[in-house]
């Protein structure tokens, strides 16, 4: 394990530019979503994901690697409709370069991917990326801006970003880009970190009938980082999701049904091999 994190390390010399204060070169995620009892019943389901963050030096910057999979289940017995699962592999290519002006970095990112109950079919492929510029003010404060655009099955995904990487002090970090993902992180010791995160996930897979489904979801959570060794993290991350929906549809926004997906808690259970930047200082 030693040689597998040296040579990660050695990918990544001296000061990255990652809006987030540590990279995982393998991760696993598991969310469970619960039943509710109240009027809004919400959809019970399981989501697997597993991914990487590869960053490389380039001559000017940073090529970030980061493929990951991922798989839904929906327990149908709990809705009129039948849900079928779907999963989705994507492969994002990231460049990081710093401009002329020390103070501001570009960043570039391109995807392709494909989703669907059958993944490298016909019509299950996606193409998309996102640009944004990071600001820094002072030492350990960066603000983001920029825009995501996604081809999705329901038409052209496009969103304004916002975002921040700030140092507060010595235990407690803000990170994240908006809508997607922002994170409050405060350090209990070497061992423990723990927080509060928030996620806004769009996602659209094609179905084997020619249509697609539409997942919608934003979700609210705290966490705790436990390390039972330098670079192996566990997390225990329960939260609620709330203005949820599924959609089926054809093409351009022409959906068939608009179901309420209904709030309700989940819980994440995820492991990493983790490499906080601090510890390499």
């Amino acid at each position: 394990m030693k040689q597998i994190f040296l040579f990660f390390v050695s990918l990544f010399p001296g000061k990255i530019i990652l809006p987030q204060p540590y990279v995982e070169p393998v991760q696993v995620r598991h969310t469970y979503a619960f039943p509710s009892q109240h009027s809004n019943r919400a959809t019970p389901f399981t989501h697997f994901w597993a991914g990487s963050d590869l960053p490389v030096k380039t001559h000017k910057g940073y090529l970030l690697l980061s493929p990951y999979f991922e798989n839904w289940q929906f327990d149908s017995a709990s809705v009129n409709n039948v849900l079928p699962g779907v999963k989705s592999l994507v492969m994002p290519v990231g460049l990081l370069m710093p401009l002329n002006n020390p103070k501001w970095t570009l960043a570039l990112n391109a995807m392709v991917r494909t989703n669907g109950e059958q993944l490298f079919v016909k019509k299950t492929f996606q193409a998309g990326g996102a640009v944004f510029l990071s600001y820094e003010k002072a030492e350990g404060k960066k603000f983001r801006f920029g825009v995501y655009v996604n081809e999705d099955f329901f038409g052209l995904f496009l969103m304004p970003l916002l975002g921040a990487d700030w140092r507060m002090n010595e235990k407690n970090y803000f990170f994240g880009l908006l809508p997607g993902r922002f994170t409050w992180e405060h350090k209990f010791s070497k061992s423990f970190y723990g927080g509060i995160t928030f996620r806004a996930l769009t996602n659209s897979y094609r179905l084997r009938n020619g249509n697609f489904l539409r997942i919608d979801d934003n979700q609210l959570s705290s966490y705790l980082d436990l390390y039972p060794s330098k670079n192996i993290c566990i997390t225990f991350e329960p939260g609620y999701g709330i203005m949820r929906k599924l959609r089926t549809g054809s093409e351009r926004r022409k959906y068939h049904t608009n179901n309420n997906w209904g709030d309700g808690f989940f819980i994440k259970l995820s492991a990493a091999y983790r490499i906080r930047f601090e510890e390499k200082k």
